[in-house]
């Protein structure tokens, strides 16, 4: 699958999530309430646009990549994904139990790899990528850090305070891995060769340089390019 169609999959998918959540709120105003299991599909359908969104960010840095972070993603949102609809149903049957906490457990899970993924397609120059790199391990740890905050019974003030500057330094280097990216663009002139088109290991590019072929191509002409018979 290319990227351009994960593109499409990723963002028809969310519309279709949305659009279903947005009915079933429209139904319950007009109903005049909000049952629990109106509560329950809206938090599924919250939970599958996470899960989507993180499987989908791993695919497509796959398929860019190659990188282990990518499978890693895709091997680890459907479980995530399943331990949210558990607590999600769960809980609302039981009033208590573990399930929150299988329920929190999947989320930072699916946050930690959309963090990372993300970061890491965003970025392009190396500076940027170890930055990205940063901003991944950092939500890792933050979650890891809440998971095992969440399993236990008391786990002091203490704990609650380095999760938060965790996930305060995620943030930060999270958002300015796109900012320092378009920063340090923002200024370079554009490419010296655009990639127009590519049969087996021949490419067709438009340059800058004095190198290559000026066709001066009739009105009405276009190049063609095509595989001798």
């Amino acid at each position: 699958m290319t990227r351009l169609r994960l593109r499409r999959v990723s963002w028809i998918g969310a519309a279709a999530i949305l659009v279903v959540a947005a009915l079933v709120a429209l139904f319950a105003v007009v109903r005049g309430d909000l049952s629990d299991t109106d509560g329950r599909i809206l938090g599924t359908l919250a939970a599958a646009l996470l899960a989507g969104s993180t499987l989908v960010a791993g695919l497509a840095l796959v398929e860019r990549d190659g990188a282990l972070l990518g499978r890693v993603a895709v091997v680890l949102a459907p479980p995530g994904f399943a331990l949210l609809v558990y607590a999600i149903w769960d809980y609302v049957f039981d009033g208590g139990g573990d399930s929150w906490r299988y329920g929190w457990t999947g989320a930072l899970v699916l946050l930690a790899l959309l963090v990372a993924v993300t970061a890491r397609l965003l970025a392009r120059t190396p500076r940027i990528v170890h930055l990205a790199a940063a901003a991944g391990g950092l939500a890792v740890l933050a979650s890891a850090v809440s998971i095992a905050a969440i399993w236990q019974r008391s786990p002091g003030d203490t704990i609650g305070k380095v999760i938060a500057v965790l996930w305060i330094l995620a943030g930060l280097c999270y958002l300015l891995v796109p900012v320092l990216e378009r920063f340090g663009t923002a200024g370079a002139s554009p490419a010296e060769t655009r990639p127009l088109a590519e049969l087996d290991d021949v490419e067709l590019v438009a340059t800058r340089s004095r190198e290559g072929v000026d066709p001066r191509l009739a009105p009405g002409e276009r190049l063609l390019l095509r595989r001798r018979a």
